[in-house]
C-alpha cells in the first residue's frame, strides 16, 4: 500500500512538473513599431496639433493574437482609445492622431494572445513649448430643420457653413457632414438627433442617402455633453478647449441622441476631405417634432 502511495505521489509530481514546464514554454507575442518614413517610432518633441502616424506590427509566438488595447496617458490620467478583439497571427495596425493640449502624451499599445500572454510598446510625445494653439471659426447661429421640415434645410457643412435641403441633388453628398432628424421612429425615440451620412439610422429618415457612394462623410460626436459648459464655449477664442475635450483617444459616436438646450457637444470629422477637424456644438434651442428645427452655435478648427 505504501509502495502504491509512493508511485501515485511520484506520478502526480511528474504531471505538475510537466505542466509547469509546458506553461513556462509559452512565449508572449512580439510587437514592434513601424519605423518607415512617415511613421513615428520613438519618443519626440512635437508642436500642438501635429498630425502623427504610428504603425503597430504584431506577430504571434505560441498562440494567435486575440486582443489589441491602445491607451493614452497624460498628466490628467489614462484614457482607453481602443480595446478590440481579433484573431490573427500577424497584426498591422495604423493609428492616426494629432498632438493635443497636454504637456506630454504617452501612447501605449498592448497585444494579448490566446494564452493571455501580453506584450506592450509605447511612444512618449512631449509638447514643444514654442508651439501655440490654432485659430477657430465661430458660427453663432445655425438653424437646421428636421426631416419633415420643408422650409429649413437639414444638411450642413460645418467647414464652409453651407446649408442644404434634403431633396437637393445627390451631387452634394461630398459637402454634407452634419444631419439633423427627429428620431420618432427609433425605439425608444431619441428625439432631436445630430447625425452624419454614415449613421446606421439616417437612411430611415433620408432614404436617398443609402444610394450615396461609400465611404460617405462621417462626423463623430463625444457622448459626454456636460464636460464643457456654455460659458466655457462662449469664452473659447482658440482651439485649446476643442482639442482638450476631443482627444485622439476619444471614442466618438456617429450620432448624438436627445439633444437639449445647454448641451455642448465635442465632435470630430472622421471621414471626408475635411477629416481631422474638430469642434464644439452648443445647443441653443429646439422646437417642434418631425417638422421642427434646432438652433445651435459652432466653433471649429480653421
Amino acid at each position: 500500500m505504501l509502495r502504491m502511495s509512493y508511485r501515485l505521489s511520484f506520478l502526480l509530481s511528474l504531471i505538475v512538473i510537466c505542466y509547469s514546464c509546458e506553461k513556462k514554454s509559452e512565449n508572449p507575442p512580439e510587437i514592434s513599431l513601424n519605423s518607415e518614413t512617415g511613421f513615428t517610432s520613438s519618443d519626440r518633441i512635437v508642436p500642438i496639433g501635429l498630425p502623427i502616424k504610428i504603425g503597430i506590427q504584431g506577430r504571434s509566438s505560441d498562440a494567435p493574437i486575440t486582443n489589441l488595447v491602445i491607451t493614452l496617458t497624460t498628466e490628467s490620467g489614462i484614457e482607453t482609445a481602443l480595446d478590440s478583439g481579433l484573431y490573427t497571427d500577424n497584426l498591422n495596425y495604423v493609428k492616426n492622431l494629432s498632438y493635443g493640449a497636454s504637456a506630454w502624451e504617452k501612447w501605449t499599445f498592448t497585444i494579448m494572445d490566446k494564452n493571455r500572454k501580453k506584450t506592450s510598446t509605447s511612444v512618449l510625445l512631449t509638447k514643444d513649448t514654442a508651439s501655440d494653439f490654432g485659430p477657430i471659426k465661430y458660427m453663432p447661429s445655425i438653424i437646421l430643420g428636421c426631416h419633415q421640415n420643408t422650409a429649413i434645410g437639414s444638411f450642413f457643412n460645418p467647414v464652409t457653413g453651407n446649408l442644404y435641403f434634403s431633396n437637393s441633388s445627390d451631387t452634394i453628398q461630398s459637402e454634407v457632414y452634419l444631419i439633423l432628424y427627429y428620431a420618432s421612429l427609433n425605439v425608444p425615440s431619441t428625439d432631436f438627433t445630430l447625425s452624419s451620412p454614415m449613421d446606421a439610422d439616417v437612411g430611415t429618415y433620408y432614404p436617398q442617402i443609402l444610394n450615396w457612394i461609400s465611404p460617405r462623410n462621417e462626423m463623430r460626436y463625444k457622448f459626454d455633453s456636460l464636460t464643457v459648459s456654455p460659458a466655457e464655449f462662449d469664452n473659447a477664442y482658440n482651439d485649446s478647449l476643442i482639442i482638450s475635450n476631443y482627444t485622439s483617444a476619444t471614442v466618438g459616436k456617429r450620432k448624438f441622441k436627445s439633444c437639449r438646450p445647454g448641451y455642448v457637444i465635442p465632435f470630430q470629422i472622421s471621414v471626408g476631405t475635411m477629416a481631422g477637424k474638430r469642434g464644439l456644438i452648443k445647443i441653443i434651442s429646439t422646437s417642434g417634432l418631425e417638422s421642427g428645427y434646432m438652433e445651435f452655435a459652432m466653433k471649429i478648427q480653421q
